[in-house]
């Protein structure tokens, strides 16, 4: 099984989900109350609303299922001792666009993590596996879905 890498943010706002899908299809949940509701309505061969209930429930399991298998195997970021000698998971990168003449900065994190820290990119991100292993001053082009793009290392630190 793959090792999933993200932040102690991302692993609790996951898991909060989980434990919310989880409380919403149990017996005596918002969804199963919906189902018990919509049967209420009689024959359930002709019944839009038990379908449409039966189908919600189906696809939240499912969430499910995927929610316990991306926390399954979790490694916390933060609890890494995260080498900040080269580009990796973990680190925040400032570089100079050598194209547009402007620094930029990304976050090296898992695609989990994108809506907890700024300029956060997947590691496994076209732009993020081109910069990954480099080491501050070296120049670096990275063929992203914009086309060539040219950059110099300027700071590697750990995420933040």
């Amino acid at each position: 099984m793959e090792t999933n890498y993200m932040t102690r943010k991302a692993w609790d706002a996951l898991n909060k989900k989980l434990q919310e899908h989880l409380d919403a299809i149990k017996p005596g949940g918002k969804i199963a109350q919906e189902i018990g509701k919509a049967a209420s309505y009689g024959d359930l061969s002709e019944n839009a609303e038990w379908e449409a209930a039966i189908q919600k429930k189906d696809m939240m399991g499912n969430e499910v299922n995927n929610l316990r298998q991306r926390l399954s195997n979790v490694v916390i970021i933060d609890d890494l001792n995260i080498d900040t000698s080269r580009i990796s998971l973990g680190t925040k990168v400032t570089l100079y666009d050598l194209d547009s003449d402007e620094e930029v900065f990304y976050q090296i994190l898992s695609g989990d993590d994108a809506q907890f820290y700024q300029n956060a990119i997947s590691a496994k991100s076209p732009l993020a596996r081109g910069l990954i292993g480099k080491e501050e001053g070296d120049e670096v082009k990275v063929n992203v879905p914009a086309g060539m793009k040219k950059f110099e290392v300027v700071k590697i630190e750990r995420f933040c």
